[in-house]
């Protein structure tokens, strides 16, 4: 009897949406990945009690440190704050959302070692929790969310582990590998799907 079905305007928003909401991170799903997942070394300075021209954050989007006194487009901070439950000063990432500035994306402490990590987890970022960090911590941070160059929103992924932690100097020597490919949550070095 019905030659063909008409969905009011708001179904059709509503489907799209879905099938954009399910997009984002399923590589199957997403345009094909241009850019190179690579690995670098950084160092980050805390940002109390050191030189304020010294680096102490991290922006994942453009994979560089940043200087917190020049702006707030940063996705995490090294620091050493107050450990809760001892009361120690401890080293640690702080995500943007602890800072006071908007609680998007986070950190990510997982149990799986740093060179075995191929995806990054799809859930499960704290946006207000600082990661407190020894030598042997994987951390798998989600950026603040980005509006990709194929219309869907998402993070940006990386993995990261300290290789050393001075407290005398009061820095972090940081391994890390980004996916720069927004949408995607491939962890491993190379062009994602390739």
């Amino acid at each position: 009897m019905f030659s063909h079905m008409h969905l009011p305007r708001t179904g059709l928003a509503l489907v799209a949406l879905a099938v954009v909401t399910t997009a984002c991170g399923d590589a199957n799903l997403l345009p094909p990945a241009n850019v190179v997942v690579a690995e670098d070394t950084v160092t980050l300075w805390a940002a109390t009690g050191t030189a304020i021209a010294l680096p102490s954050a991290y922006d994942v989007v453009l994979a560089t440190p940043a200087r917190t006194d020049r702006t707030s487009s940063f996705d995490f901070m090294f620091d050493f704050v107050r450990d809760t439950l001892t009361g120690d000063s401890v080293p640690a990432l702080v995500p943007r959302g602890a800072l006071g500035l908007s609680a998007d994306g986070g950190l990510l402490l997982v149990s799986t070692k740093f060179d075995s990590l191929a995806t990054a987890p799809g859930s499960g970022y704290d946006p207000y929790k600082p990661v407190y960090l020894d030598t042997n911590s994987v951390v798998v941070v989600r950026s603040r969310t980005q509006t990709c160059n194929f219309g869907i929103t998402s993070g940006v992924y990386a993995k990261v582990q300290p290789l050393a932690i001075s407290v005398s100097f009061r820095k972090i020597i940081l391994r890390l590998v980004v996916d720069p490919n927004c949408g995607y949550r491939g962890l491993q070095l190379g062009i994602p799907g390739s």
